[in-house]
C-alpha cells in the first residue's frame, strides 16, 4: 500500500460464500447532485427547511459544528489513488479481479441499475452481478451485457442506488446476509433506511440532505443540510464517529473519515452537479473494495472511498472537456486539482459520459 501524500488545497478542502438470496427476484470528488432517486424518506429534503428535515418535535440531541481546519484533512493525490489499484496480473481471472454485486435500480427508477452497472465494469470489475427486477435487469443487459443477472459469490455489494426506500425491498435480505458474512458494503440512496449505528463494514455515500435525514430518523443529531454543507467535513467526521463506519459525504468538496483517518477529495469543476452521477460514484467505489478484498486486501476502506471519489471527480473533468472538444494530455488528467482550476471550464455532461471516461483515467493513474 502506498502511503497517503499530503497534497493540500488552501481551500475547505479469499472468496466468500454467496450469502442465501432473497425471495424472488444499484483530481476529486462530484457536487453533492440529489442521486436519482434518493429513498421516500429523503427525497425531498434537497429543497426542504431546516423544520421540514428534522421535525418539530425532534427530541435528540443538538449536535454543534465548529469548521474544520485545513490541516485537519489530507487532500489524496493521483499517487495515492495509485497505491488503490492493481492492473491484472499473468494469472489474474475475473474472481481475482474482484466480483461485485449490485443491488440497485427499481422498477421506477431502472436508469440507476444502468448507470452502476456502467460505471462498475467501466472502473475495472472482474465481474458484476445484478440483482433487481425484471425491468431493471432488462435495462442493464441491453446496455452492458457482460453483466450476470442472478446470485453467485461476491466481494462487495452496493445497494440502495434508484431504490426508494430499502426497508420496502426485498434485497435488504441481501444487505443483512453481507454484514453476516461480513462483506464491504456500499450504501447509497433507499439504502440509506436500512443504516443502523455499528456496522463498521459499512461505507455510506450520502449528499448532505441524506446525511440530515439520516442522522435525524435515527436520533443522533439535529442538522439541516446547510450546516452539513458549511461544516467542512465535519458533519462527516460527526457522523463517522455516531454510526461507527466509514462515511462518505459528496460534494465540490468530498469529505471522507473512516476512524481517525479524515480524507479530502477537490473536484477540479462542478459539472457533475447533474442527475445519476451518485449512481456512478456507487458502482465506481463497488469494485475499488471488490478488488482489494479478492486479492486479500481488506483494510483501509476509507482510502478506497477516497479513491473511487477522485476517480469519480477526474472522470467528470475528463468528460467535461472532452464534450467541449478538447484534447487532453494523459498528464493533465492525474495533476494535482488547484492546476487545473484555471484550465478550460469544459462542457456539460451526463452521467454515462463519466463512466465513459473511467478507463481513459484509470490508465492514467496506472501510467503515473
Amino acid at each position: 500500500m502506498t502511503a497517503m501524500h499530503d497534497e493540500r488545497d488552501p481551500q475547505p478542502p479469499a472468496d466468500p460464500a454467496a450469502p442465501e438470496p432473497p425471495a424472488a427476484e444499484s483530481p476529486s470528488l462530484s457536487v453533492p447532485a440529489p442521486d436519482d432517486p434518493a429513498p421516500e424518506a429523503l427525497s425531498q429534503l434537497g429543497e426542504r427547511e431546516h423544520a421540514d428535515a428534522v421535525g418539530d418535535d425532534y427530541s435528540g440531541p443538538e449536535l454543534l459544528l465548529a469548521g474544520g481546519r485545513d490541516d485537519d484533512w489530507r487532500t489524496i493525490s493521483a499517487q495515492d489513488v495509485r497505491g488503490c489499484l492493481e492492473p491484472p496480473a499473468e494469472r489474474d481471472n475475473k474472481y481475482r479481479r474482484g466480483v461485485v454485486l449490485l443491488a440497485t435500480g427499481s422498477a421506477t427508477y431502472p436508469g440507476a441499475a444502468v448507470l452502476s452497472a456502467e460505471a462498475a465494469c467501466r472502473a475495472g470489475a472482474g465481474m458484476v452481478r445484478y440483482s433487481g427486477p425484471e425491468r431493471a435487469a432488462n435495462a442493464v443487459l441491453a446496455v452492458r451485457p457482460e453483466v450476470v443477472h442472478g446470485f453467485g459469490r461476491f466481494d462487495a455489494l452496493v445497494i440502495g442506488s434508484g431504490i426508494p426506500d430499502g426497508h420496502d425491498d426485498e434485497r435488504a435480505a441481501l444487505y443483512r446476509s453481507a454484514l453476516k458474512t461480513g462483506q464491504p458494503i456500499v450504501v447509497d440512496a433507499g439504502g440509506l433506511t436500512l443504516v443502523e449505528p455499528g456496522c463498521e463494514r459499512l461505507v455510506i455515500t450520502p449528499h448532505a440532505a441524506e446525511l440530515a435525514a439520516l442522522l435525524d430518523r435515527l436520533g443522533l443529531a439535529r442538522l439541516d443540510a446547510d450546516e452539513i454543507a458549511e461544516s467542512a467535513g465535519e458533519a462527516a467526521a460527526e457522523a463517522a464517529r455516531l454510526l461507527g463506519c466509514t462515511v462518505l459525504l459528496k460534494g465540490r468538496h468530498t469529505y471522507v473519515v473512516d476512524g481517525d483517518e479524515r480524507l479530502h477529495v477537490r473536484s477540479p469543476n462542478s459539472w457533475l452537479a447533474t442527475a445519476g452521477t451518485g449512481d456512478v460514484l456507487a458502482g465506481i467505489l463497488g469494485t475499488v473494495l471488490a478488488a482489494r478484498r479478492a486479492r486479500g486486501d481488506d483494510r483501509h476502506h476509507g482510502r478506497s472511498a477516497a479513491a473511487a471519489a477522485w476517480l469519480h471527480a477526474r472522470a467528470g473533468w475528463l468528460a467535461s472537456q472532452r464534450n467541449a472538444g478538447l484534447e487532453v494530455a494523459p498528464s493533465s488528467v492525474h495533476a494535482p486539482s488547484l492546476m487545473l482550476d484555471h484550465g478550460p471550464l469544459g462542457g456539460p455532461v451526463l452521467a454515462s459520459d463519466v463512466a465513459a471516461a473511467m478507463p481513459g483515467v484509470i490508465a492514467a493513474v496506472l501510467a503515473k
